[in-house]
């Protein structure tokens, strides 16, 4: 069976198994036609074992590949990767970062790196959604992303002590959304105070912005 590789939405990011079904083949014969096929086109790219690429095709992006590289985890982008998304943070991450219930780690791919950090599975219900995009994928909202980044900052390891400056305003951020959502977590009461800490420390500037454009906006219309 000759597959459309352009045109066939499953062929964006598939796994072997998903190729052997398209084509009608064992999932051995599969992996032998991808492994031909990928010396022949350089935008047919293995991710890792038993996951695939296809980088021509319309409908791919990197952030596209993380429901398939999650697996039969739960999962979904957010931290640095969801704030910039969103237009909170102008900085691009150096890597796709991903919330997962699985182990932490990092995998390293053709396309782009990808870290996986981990949270109790209580916490990857609320404030997700699907991208709009030809390849959904979840994401968090900018509310939940900063209550990620900020608890995770809150953890040993001390990931994300140091973030970079943010726009709020400009991703349209809503502290009393925020602030439910964290009521909703029910964090015990030193994390939810040092994230609580974290949030003002971030809202500063932000709040100085806004008072400095008011500043700005008065004098040139007296």
């Amino acid at each position: 069976m000759k597959l459309d590789w352009f045109n066939s939405p499953d062929l964006a990011v598939f796994t072997t198994r998903d190729f052997a079904r398209l084509a009608g083949v064992s999932v051995s014969a599969a992996s032998r036609q991808l492994t031909r096929l990928r010396h022949d086109n350089r935008a047919l790219l293995r991710l890792t074992r038993g996951i695939w690429a296809n980088a021509s095709h319309p409908h791919f992006s990197a952030p596209a590949c993380v429901p398939v590289l999650l697996g039969s985890e739960q999962g979904y982008v957010s931290f640095l990767t969801a704030l910039h998304m969103h237009g909170a943070i102008s900085q691009i991450p150096a890597t796709i970062q991903v919330a997962t219930t699985g182990h932490a780690r990092k995998l390293r791919t053709a396309i782009a790196t990808f870290e996986f950090l981990q949270l109790k599975p209580e916490m990857l219900g609320r404030g997700v959604e699907w991208s709009d995009s030809p390849r959904p994928f979840r994401i968090a909202t900018v509310e939940k992303a900063l209550l990620d980044t900020f608890y995770i900052s809150t953890r040993k390891n001390r990931r994300f002590a140091k973030l970079p400056e943010m726009q709020l305003q400009d991703a349209n951020f809503d502290v009393r959304r925020y602030r439910k959502l964290v009521a909703e977590h029910q964090f015990p009461p030193q994390v939810a105070a040092a994230m609580e800490g974290k949030l003002n420390e971030t809202m500063q500037p932000t709040a100085a912005g806004r008072r400095s454009w008011r500043t700005r906006k008065r004098g040139a219309g007296g």
